[in-house]
């Protein structure tokens, strides 16, 4: 029996078409990594200093009162629009392949057959119900960057133009949890005064790139953006999407992906956060999330990709790259899809049944009423 041992001096004499498919195996692999890190606890993931550490919010609870800002904008993340698309249908994937070349605009073709849920479960309802006017944006949910902030721009000038003829009580209509005395009725118009509607911004995931441009790049807006709060948002880029965009050139040269993939790489978000600063006018927050996944979760395997080169995680963006402007702290035991109300009764179901499985500590409704009593707090 004959053996052969390939070592080092081997490789110029290897087949160009097997170490392709041998770097596409290894890439798969390391998609596919079920090691054993769902044994790890809490205090095995390092969050680096004591300040750090103090940031962790284990934590949140509806409380009986909250202030809340006037006027609220939710931005969405990616595959979403006031939806988030689970399943797409045939025709939005070949629009995706193809550019968005398609005559239908993606969002037409999302609402037309795929399998889609309704993207903020519950916050939106929750927001109005303590006074603020929410408007859910919808822009496309695979575009670049670009093209989702000048959506943005135009849906937001698109809705507040039509509120400047009415008065601003009826904007800003009553907060339930005052009293009548506190009241006072003003029945100007922003139309009358030449002002400029004030918008604070809550974006989960890409949604913060894309309102990062639309503040900094989209000129002439007539409404004024006062915050920015993002949740869990990859302004330092996804090792998810360098994984992605090396695996797919792997496999074929040319590009495949769609345009947001790319842009959502680490050495995209350097480029994209030297060309795009903040404005100075504007009150940045963020913040950051992490859990430790057990294998069934949906995101154990990305959050294995994550962990090894950038530590703590919700399963997309790690912790390090949620970090922008004001750190308001770190969310625990959460995933990325926690922080819309997706997953956590699911969760809350699963440690009833499985012991050690722990339920979710953090209520992502109270989360965005907190955020919301934070903004008003400040007068935003």
């Amino acid at each position: 029996m004959m053996s052969v041992i390939f070592t080092e001096s081997d490789d110029e004499h290897t087949d160009p078409f097997d170490k392709t498919v041998e770097s596409t195996f290894n890439n798969f692999k390391k998609w596919f990594s079920w090691s054993k890190k769902d044994d790890l606890t809490k205090e095995q993931i390092e969050f680096g200093t004591p300040e750090q550490s103090s940031l962790l919010i284990n934590e949140l609870k509806l409380k009986q009162e909250y202030q809340a800002p006037k006027y609220v904008l939710l931005c969405h993340g990616l595959s979403g629009f006031d939806r988030v698309l689970l399943i797409p249908s045939l025709n939005l994937v070949s629009s995706i392949l193809s550019g968005g070349k398609s005559k239908e605009s993606q969002q037409q073709l999302q609402d037309r057959g795929g399998v889609a849920l309704e993207y903020w479960i519950g916050i939106e309802e929750a927001l109005e119900a303590k006074g603020s006017t929410v408007i859910t944006a919808k822009v496309p949910g695979f575009g670049s960057i670009e093209d989702r902030a000048n959506e943005l721009n135009r849906y937001i000038s698109k809705y507040t133009g039509k509120l400047r003829s009415k008065s601003k009580s009826d904007i800003y209509h009553e907060n339930p949890n005052s009293t009548k005395q506190e009241e006072t009725k003003d029945d100007s118009t922003f139309k009358e005064n030449k002002e400029k509607i004030k918008v604070n911004l809550i974006a989960h995931s890409m949604g913060g790139l894309d309102c990062r441009y639309l503040i900094s790049q989209i000129e002439n807006k007539n409404f004024e953006v006062v915050s920015l709060t993002t949740i869990t948002t990859p302004h330092h880029g996804s090792e998810v999407a360098d994984h992605l965009v090396g695996l797919t050139q792997t496999i074929q040269s040319e590009k495949i992906l769609p345009p947001s993939i790319y842009q959502l790489t680490t050495s995209y978000l350097r480029d994209f956060n030297k060309r795009v600063p903040n404005d100075p006018n504007v009150q940045y927050f963020s913040y950051g999330a992490s859990f430790i996944p057990r294998w069934y979760n949906v995101f154990y395997g990305t959050w294995n990709i994550i962990n090894a080169t950038a530590g703590p995680n919700d399963g997309m963006v790690s912790v390090e790259s949620s970090k922008w402007g004001n750190y308001l702290g770190t969310l625990m035991n959460v995933d990325h899809l926690d922080l819309i109300n997706w997953t956590n009764g699911f969760k809350r179901l699963v440690s009833k049944i499985v012991p050690e499985e722990p339920a979710p500590e953090v209520n992502t409704v109270a989360l965005y009423l907190d955020i919301a009593d934070y903004l008003a707090k400040r007068g935003l």
